[in-house]
């Protein structure tokens, strides 16, 4: 029975952290989620701390990306969703499992476990920043998966994630690791007082002597203690920005929620009514004046920017709204024979256009999502392109694009600096920074979360558009068809928005009118990325996990002669 304990404490905080993400988003349950799973990592070997940190992040990310099978109502075959659903969530929950073997490892160190302050340091430092590495880690190899990383869990908590702008998300990820160790270091000791010593009253000392005093919870006091400072600091720059914004100057932004339904979805009839949406929508946005129009992502019907169809919408659009016109459809370079699909690149793209209709830039989306734009290895192996759900493999394009707009009419405004960003791309926080140090003003997420309309993914997408936010020090409106369209402050304060992604949205069309800034301040993030939590916390992960290989490879390779003697004299070999 006892050895089930383990297992059902790391089963335990996979289920008590998916209750801090959307759709159930109680955040305050990140805050203690993870004291099952560390109590049950203090007494593992680093073989069975794998497996429990990857069951416990295997049930975490079986719920959390839940909102797969709705590609199954867009066409998705039900054994493949089941399949990319199961292995991703597995494969997510591999790093969760490293983070439980270094822990493991490290605990097993008897001068670390018999040193008070070592034991302070491992729970307040160390292991926040094997946390804070392994999510760097899983945000950045295979092309990355940086979706739902814990401190995201706080989204809404504005003063705390301030504290983005200097360590990323990692930061805010690590601050909760800290206390959920400080609070299970405080349930151990209370549990040995409570029950242990009570049995063996003389235990502690050895001896028969008394167990020194040893605070009762210095771990927690001084992880809380960094939550206060992290919150005090956190309510002046939410304060500050909040004034730097209403004391710049106002942009005014036409931003289309279509709700149109995803490609499978689509007829003659769907599509020439979604056009006809939005020529209706440009003669509203004229009667207010944007600067700029924003269309979501893929809300053009050809391959732009010179396809016919094409130039006619963009035309009647920025000839109705008298306004530039940021929309995301596709772009075709064509091979170079006759036959112009051999060789042919197509990216998923967003165009920039005047207010004559004609197409001025150009941005092509960086990150893909491996097996919805692309197929891994589909240029060794071209025959694999024809698996991709949209018949072809995008290419990824290169730099950040941004876009210049001048201000409509002569009113002293500097030129609006736009950088936009496709779909998951503003889950990245490394395609925000570089477009930050770049230059951008104003960063644009252009959209299509129609694919999984009904679920939680349009609530948990929008959670990692403000960590963008905060990290650059830059406002964001999204233009989203079938999720959540918005605008978000610089240090994260959603400010307006329609749609929920819950299947049961209406089209419109939101104003958003947000102070950007003509040069704002680069954050200690931009300037200095990841340096301080997660590349350092990336390096201690493999190096903890090296060396954790090595003491096994050693164990193993003992001379038997040497693994009997230490099995005589009582000493473990484990």
């Amino acid at each position: 029975m006892t050895k089930r304990l383990p297992l059902a404490a790391a089963l335990l905080s996979g289920l008590i952290l998916g209750l801090a993400f959307p759709p159930v988003g109680q955040s305050d349950a990140a805050w203690f989620a993870l004291v099952p799973l560390l109590l049950a990592l203090k007494q593992a070997t680093p073989r069975s701390g794998f497996r429990l940190g990857w069951s416990a992040g295997l049930v975490f990310w079986l719920g959390n990306l839940a909102w797969l099978w709705r590609l199954i109502d867009n066409g998705g075959p039900l054994p493949l969703v089941l399949l990319g659903h199961g292995a991703l969530a597995a494969y997510c929950a591999l790093y969760a499992g490293l983070f439980g073997l270094a822990v493991a490892w490290l605990w097993r160190q008897e001068r670390l476990r018999n040193h008070p302050w070592l034991r302070v340091l491992m729970t307040v430092v160390v292991a926040p920043l094997l946390w804070a590495g392994s999510e760097w880690l899983r945000g950045t190899l295979l092309t990355g998966f940086a979706w739902n990383a814990l401190g995201v869990s706080q989204y809404r908590n504005l003063t705390l994630i301030q504290g983005a702008a200097w360590g990323g998300m990692s930061l805010v990820s690590a601050l909760l690791v800290a206390v959920n160790g400080g609070i299970a270091c405080f349930l151990e000791r209370l549990w040995f007082d409570v029950v242990v010593a009570r049995r063996r009253p003389a235990c502690g000392g050895g001896n028969g002597q008394p167990r020194r005093f040893a605070p009762r919870a210095v771990e927690m006091t001084l992880a809380l203690l960094l939550v206060v400072v992290c919150w005090s600091h956190g309510l002046d720059r939410v304060r500050t920005l909040d004034r730097a914004i209403g004391a710049a100057p106002v942009w005014k932004l036409a931003l289309l929620h279509p709700e149109a339904p995803s490609i499978f979805q689509q007829d003659d009839g769907t599509w020439e009514a979604a056009m006809e949406l939005q020529r209706s929508y440009a003669q509203l946005a004229g009667a207010v004046g944007p600067d700029l129009c924003l269309w979501p992502e893929t809300s053009l019907p050809g391959a732009g920017p010179l396809d016919a169809d094409t130039l006619e919408l963009a035309s009647n659009i920025t000839a109705l709204a008298a306004s530039p016109l940021l929309a995301g459809g596709l772009e075709i370079e064509p091979g170079p024979g006759w036959e112009w699909r051999e060789g042919a690149r197509y990216y998923n793209a967003a165009f920039l256009f005047d207010t004559q209709g004609r197409a001025v830039a150009t941005y092509r989306k960086q990150h893909l999502v491996p097996f919805g734009e692309f197929i891994p290895l589909d240029r060794r192996f071209p025959w694999l392109a024809r698996l991709s759900p949209i018949g072809y493999s995008c290419t990824p394009g290169a730099g950040s694009g941004i876009m210049t707009v001048a201000p409509q009419g002569d009113n002293g405004r500097a030129p609006l600096r736009v950088a936009p960003l496709i779909c998951f791309e503003d889950t990245l926080p490394y395609l925000a920074r570089r477009a930050a140090r770049d230059g951008a003003t104003l960063l644009a997420n252009l959209t299509n979360d129609a694919w999984f309309d009904g679920s939680s993914e349009a609530e948990q997408h929008l959670a990692q558009a403000v960590f963008r936010c905060v990290e650059t020090g830059l406002p964001m409106v999204r233009s989203s068809n079938r999720g959540v369209t918005c605008a978000i402050l610089p240090n994260g304060r959603v400010v307006q928005r329609i749609g929920q992604g819950d299947g049961a949205g209406t089209p419109g069309i939101l104003f958003a009118a947000p102070g950007v800034p003509a040069r704002p301040a680069p954050t200690p993030f931009v300037r200095h990325g990841h340096l301080l939590l997660a590349w350092p916390g990336a390096a201690l992960l493999l190096t903890v996990l090296l060396l954790a290989a090595l003491d096994a490879w050693r164990k193993r390779h003992r001379p038997a002669s040497a693994r009997d003697g230490a099995s005589r004299s009582g000493v473990s070999t484990g």
